[in-house]
C-alpha cells in the first residue's frame, strides 16, 4: 500500500471522527431548565391548573393557522434560538442548559477632526482601558441610517401657531417654511452612522431559584437585567470621557433597531414610530401573531369590558347617592328658609 493511500485512510477516518464529535455534543445540548427549585437546587413538586389559560387550549382555525406559516420571522428566530425580546433584551438558548441575554447600547459619536492632538490621545487611551477592562465578550456594529428630523420639526410647528405677538401672516409663513424643510428631508438622501455595542450574559440554572415556572422565568429576566446594566454602567464611566458616552436601549429602541435592520429600504421612507402610532387605532396588529395570542387578546378585553361595565354601574349609584343626598339637603334649606319667613310674618304683624 502506497503512502498517498495511507495519507487518504487517515484523513477520511480523520473526518469521519469531527462529523461524529459534532453529531454528538449536536445530540448532548439542552435547553434551560425550568423545573420549579428551591435555593438549594431541590426541585419542587407544583400542582398547576391549566385548564384555564388559554394558551394551553386548542386551536381550530379551518386549514391552517398562523404557526403553519412558513419563512416566517418567527421560523428565523427559532432557527437563531431567539427565545424572546423583552425587557430591551433578546434572549436566545445556548443548548447547554443555559440562557444569553443581549443587550444594545448605543454609543454617542464625535468629530475627531474637531478635537487637538492630546484629546485624541486620551481619547484613545480610554478606548484601550475599556476593551482591557472586558470580561464578557462584546460586539460592536454600525448601522447608517437616515437623518430624521420629523419630531423636532412637527414640535416647532405645533409651537408657531401659538407665539405670543405673531399675527396670521406670521403663522402662515412659519408654516411653509416648516412644509418645505420636510419635504426637502424626505426627498434628500442624508444618513449618519450610529454605532451599537452588544453586551452578553448567560444565566445559568444554579444562578436563579423559584416555586414556579412563571416566578423562575421572572428572576432569570432580572438576573439578566442586573448583569447587563452593570456592564453598560462600568463601561459608560470609562467611554464618556472619551466622549463616547452609552446609552442602553430600551424595549421601544430595540425593536425599531431590529426593524430598520431587516427593512433597510422601507425603513427610510416608513419611519416604525408612525407604524406603531397606526397600529394603535387598531385592535390587532396586522403582523403574524401565533394563535394563542389572539387568544388571549380576547380573553383581556373580556376582563377590561367587564372591569369597565362594573365601573360605570358603581359610578352610577355613587351619582344617584349623591343626588339624593343634595336633593334633602335641599329639602332641609327650602324648610329652614321657610320657618325663618314664617316667624319674620309673625313679627311683623306683632309689630
Amino acid at each position: 500500500m502506497s503512502k498517498i493511500n495511507i495519507i487518504f485512510i487517515l484523513l477520511g477516518l480523520g473526518a469521519l471522527g469531527v462529523v461524529g464529535l459534532i453529531a454528538y455534543r449536536h445530540h448532548q445540548k439542552k435547553n434551560f431548565d425550568l423545573t420549579p427549585r428551591d435555593r438549594s437546587g431541590n426541585q419542587l413538586e407544583t400542582d398547576e391548573d391549566i385548564q384555564n389559560d388559554p394558551s394551553q387550549a386548542e386551536v381550530y382555525e379551518g386549514d391552517f393557522g398562523f404557526t403553519e406559516w412558513e419563512d416566517s420571522f418567527e421560523s428565523l428566530f427559532q432557527e437563531y434560538g431567539l427565545v424572546d425580546i423583552r425587557n430591551g433584551m433578546l434572549e436566545f438558548e445556548t443548548g447547554e442548559n443555559s440562557r444569553l441575554f443581549v443587550m444594545l447600547a448605543e454609543m454617542k459619536q464625535a468629530n475627531p477632526y474637531l478635537k487637538t492632538h492630546s484629546e485624541l490621545n486620551q481619547a484613545s487611551i480610554f478606548m484601550e482601558v475599556f476593551l482591557n477592562m472586558l470580561k464578557s465578550p462584546l460586539k460592536m456594529t454600525a448601522q447608517n441610517q437616515k437623518v430624521e428630523l420629523t419630531d423636532f420639526l412637527n414640535e416647532l410647528q405645533e409651537q408657531s401657531q401659538y407665539m405670543k405677538g405673531s399675527n396670521d401672516a406670521m403663522k402662515e409663513y412659519a408654516r411653509n417654511v416648516l412644509d418645505n424643510t420636510k419635504d426637502y428631508q424626505k426627498e434628500a438622501d442624508r444618513f449618519e452612522n450610529r454605532v451599537y455595542a452588544q453586551f452578553m450574559a448567560i444565566v445559568e440554572p444554579d444562578e436563579v431559584y423559584g416555586d414556579t415556572t412563571e416566578i423562575l422565568e421572572q428572576r432569570i429576566q432580572e438576573k439578566a437585567l442586573d448583569k447587563l446594566l452593570r456592564q453598560i454602567v462600568r463601561a459608560n464611566d470609562v467611554l464618556m470621557r472619551a466622549d463616547h458616552g452609552l446609552v442602553a436601549l430600551d424595549q421601544y429602541g430595540l425593536v425599531e433597531v431590529l426593524h430598520n435592520t431587516f427593512h433597510r429600504e422601507s425603513s427610510i421612507k416608513v419611519r416604525f414610530e408612525d407604524i406603531i402610532k397606526r397600529q394603535r387605532v387598531g385592535l390587532f396588529t396586522t403582523a403574524k401573531q401565533p394563535d394563542k395570542l389572539f387568544k388571549e387578546v380576547k380573553e383581556r378585553i373580556e376582563i377590561e369590558n367587564k372591569l369597565l361595565a362594573h365601573a360605570r354601574d358603581a359610578m352610577w349609584l355613587q351619582k344617584q347617592i349623591d343626588l339624593a343626598d343634595k336633593l334633602v339637603q335641599n329639602q332641609e334649606i327650602s324648610k329652614t328658609t321657610q320657618n325663618s319667613e314664617d316667624t319674620l310674618s309673625e313679627l311683623a304683624n306683632l309689630d
